[in-house]
């Protein structure tokens, strides 16, 4: 037990009214509480990035992608047999290429993708991503109706776009909107019913409907531009109007429609875009008539992916093919594999290596890492560079600790020549402030770890006060722009590996370096001279 009594001496130093710690001691640990919570806090939000975007870029582009080197007339027989294979789940092939949109006056030229809407959404969910158009709702009880679109309504005369082409061409998907005005007959009370449109049409024409309940069973249904009226039953399957689909239910616990009930509908059609391609224009070139396409917007989507082009336009196989002029052509396949494959980026690329191997030369088969390896290599560079800016968080912590430690060298001189006078070694007195080193920084690992665990459990709400501070109240929307914390996945040490060895590794950083803080103190109480130190005040 050679250093059992210098480690009860060095508690006893940090804790000497064996109630509460001593007030520098107090100092270093918080310092080193603090540090280890910013450190870790900050890889858990970098590997939290790393894990987002990676999910964001397999489902924007799937786990691989198969690129013939050249035109392949045969492209359907190899997808069926890429589909035969084990490990391979999904498989959709596209096209690719630049259209040039217009709508008046304004022009995008989008990065254009046309895509097998029957088998897209196996490989990327692209139903995820579409949203509902835009639409400034003036009336106060107004209310957007339009459903969610899916991958279901995209036809060779139907496209859909992201927010900034349709915020740039002032297009809009169509759109239908509830008005519960003072001018109906009366007003539907909150919590009595709910009438909501399953499928919208996006050749639905504009105007304006009016839904009057005969009784509790029966409604009737009328435009109010054409005059058209139809009698529809509650309990029937819903009316196709142009409209879409309206639905009318009773909500739970709620009372059924009475005669005399009324709801007003407007409905606007969507935007048409006039479409120009490459062809097109080589038409014009040769003084050839080359009208332009018009097709829909079908609805707005977004790509979580910020690599993924913020002006893009998703079509048909058959609408791309004849924006190009080609025939039964394909660009590639994004693929899809089983999660024995996803998961481990090495079998990834190894069985991407054999299958480009069976598909022939004609064939590159590029894992969605190597295809995006520059930009990971950046949040690499990025998590790195953070590292080294918080390794002087740690320094300044260490410094605390040794002028905390060499201020009690100082208070101490008479107890540490007692100490050698009564036959301590220097290596035991010296091993006394080196513990106390140990003490701080194990303390302050711990806590340190606690407080990285309450900001990762409450960090959604820490973030919100932040933000909001600094920022204002619309600052979350313009934080997540760039940085979506509030959706941001990031694992407890009990949840994944990774995660465990940043706890430990930073919690041990902690304590060697309050340790070594502790050197200079224990070597010049190791080196004091009995006699002296007794003889000092």
């Amino acid at each position: 037990m050679r250093f059992a009594w210098p480690l009860y001496l060095a508690w006893k130093q940090l804790f000497p009214s064996q109630k509460r710690i001593s007030f520098f001691s107090l100092l270093s640990v918080i310092g080193v509480a603090l540090g280890v919570n910013v450190m870790i806090v900050v890889i858990a939000f970098m590997q939290g990035f790393q894990q987002k975007f990676r999910t964001d870029i397999i489902n924007s582009q799937g786990h691989a992608r198969a690129v013939p080197l050249n035109p392949s007339p045969v492209w359907p027989q190899i997808s069926k047999e890429l589909l035969e294979r084990d490990d391979v789940l999904g498989v959709t092939p596209y096209l690719q290429g630049q259209l040039l949109l217009q709508n008046r006056s304004y022009h995008s030229i989008p990065f254009s993708m046309g895509l097998d809407p029957e088998d897209a959404d196996q490989v990327i969910p692209l139903n995820e991503y579409l949203i509902n158009g835009q639409l400034m709702l003036e009336g106060y009880d107004s209310q957007d109706l339009t459903p969610f679109p899916t991958m279901d309504d995209l036809e060779d005369e139907v496209v859909f776009i992201t927010r900034q082409v349709a915020n740039r061409l002032g297009v809009r998907p169509a759109t239908i909107i509830r008005l519960k005005d003072a001018n109906a007959t009366e007003q539907i009370k909150e919590g009595k019913g709910e009438v909501r449109v399953r499928r919208l049409d996006p050749f639905v024409p504009s105007g304006q409907w009016t839904v009057t309940f005969l009784d509790e069973k029966s409604y009737r249904i009328e435009e109010s531009t054409s005059g058209f009226k139809k009698v529809g039953l509650l309990g029937e399957p819903p009316l196709d109007l142009g409209l879409g689909f309206p639905v009318f239910e009773t909500l739970p616990g709620g009372k059924p429609f009475e005669k005399g009930d009324q709801v007003r509908f407007q409905s606007f059609r969507s935007s048409i875009l006039e479409v120009y391609s490459p062809s097109m224009i080589e038409k014009a070139k040769a003084d050839e008539l080359a009208p332009p396409h018009e097709v829909r917007v079908g609805g707005i989507f977004e790509v979580p992916w910020q690599g993924f082009h913020s002006e893009a336009l998703i079509g048909t196989m058959r609408f791309m093919d004849e924006m190009r002029g080609t025939e039964g052509q394909c660009d590639g396949f994004y693929l899809k594999f089983s999660d024995r494959l996803a998961q481990k980026e090495s079998l990834l690329s190894e069985y991407c290596k054999d299958l480009e191997g069976d598909l022939d030369s004609d064939w590159l088969v590029v894992p969605w890492f190597v295809e995006n390896a520059w930009f990971f290599e950046l949040l690499k560079f990025e998590e790195y560079l953070m590292i080294l800016i918080m390794i002087p968080i740690g320094l300044v912590a260490a410094f605390a600790i040794a002028i905390a430690l060499m201020t009690s060298v100082m208070r101490k001189v008479r107890e540490i020549g007692l100490l050698v006078a009564m036959g301590g070694s220097q290596t035991a007195v010296g091993a006394i402030f080196c513990l106390q080193g140990l003490i701080i920084g194990s303390l302050g690992a711990v806590f340190g770890c606690g407080l990285a665990l309450l900001f990762i459990r409450y960090r959604d709400e820490l973030m919100s006060f932040i933000v909001t501070g600094i920022a204002g109240e619309g600052g979350q929307d313009e934080v997540a722009q760039f940085y979506d914390f509030y959706s941001l996945q990031v694992d407890y040490p009990w949840d994944s590996p990774e995660s465990l060895s940043t706890f430990l590794a930073f919690a041990l950083f902690a304590m060697v370096v309050s340790t070594v803080a502790g050197l200079l103190p224990a070597w010049r109480a190791a080196r004091m001279n009995p006699a002296e130190a007794l003889r000092s005040e």
